[in-house]
């Protein structure tokens, strides 16, 4: 089964089985391929090539700078261009090989054998582990279920993902880990909107991608591996 079906239609132990499977099975790919050369993602630069996309579907999430109160609020746009400075100047510390296209539905577990397979593989590479786990987290999210139950389900699974790669990253002295993956899920949270066709889905996935890019931007330039990604309310509506 696809990690959708799972995460929409299994029970909790398959679900969970199926989890525990998928983090080991990233675990060993991203240890057995690590290379010493430092991965940039290009976040920004890829929401940069993405956004005509989602503003000729959803026009009115283009939205320019803005008054309130005698403060100036930047565009989106304007956003991503300075978050864009600021991830020229982050790496992560090692490659690995990624998927490159780590959406729910690339990812299939084999409950008999209790195994993982993946397919759409023509986007692997090696590259920063950040961009797969962004991918995963927001395809759980963009997701139209509207029961509270399934919502929280999603949550958890992005969550779980987020959290076998935090320890990951910890063991592996990537510090700046949370700070890219800001980075990368706004990217994620803006870019997908081109696939929703729910107005006010949409603008939620674009409201979370401008309160990363805006919590990324205020953390003083050096200070970046103390950041904390607010995860559990990016994934709760």
């Amino acid at each position: 089964e696809t990690f959708e079906a799972l995460v929409l239609g299994a029970d909790d132990a398959r679900l969970a089985a199926a989890q525990k499977a998928l983090h080991r099975t990233l675990r060993d790919v991203w240890r057995k391929t690590m290379t010493a050369a430092p991965a940039r993602m290009g976040a920004m630069a890829q929401l940069s090539r993405r956004l005509p996309d989602v503003y000729r579907l959803h026009p009115q999430l283009r939205t320019g700078a803005q008054r309130l109160q005698g403060a100036t609020l930047p565009g989106f746009d304007a956003l991503v261009a300075a978050a864009g400075r600021r991830e020229a100047g982050l790496a992560a510390p090692f490659s690995v090989w990624i998927h490159g296209d780590f959406n729910l539905d690339n990812i299939i577990h084999d409950a008999a054998a209790n195994r993982i397979r993946f397919i759409d593989l023509h986007r692997s590479r090696h590259m920063d582990y950040v961009q797969d786990v962004s991918v995963f987290m927001v395809s759980n999210y963009r997701l139209p279920a509207a029961d509270p139950a399934a919502r929280a389900r999603l949550g958890e699974v992005a969550a779980g993902l987020h959290g076998a790669a935090a320890k990951f990253a910890r063991r592996n002295k990537d510090r700046t880990y949370q700070y890219r993956l800001a980075l990368g899920l706004a990217r994620s949270f803006a870019s997908s909107a081109r696939f929703v066709a729910d107005r006010d889905h949409a603008r939620r996935m674009m409201l979370r991608a401008r309160h990363l890019l805006e919590g990324a931007l205020a953390v003083p330039e050096g200070k970046e591996a103390r950041y904390r990604a607010p995860i559990e309310e990016l994934f709760r509506d």
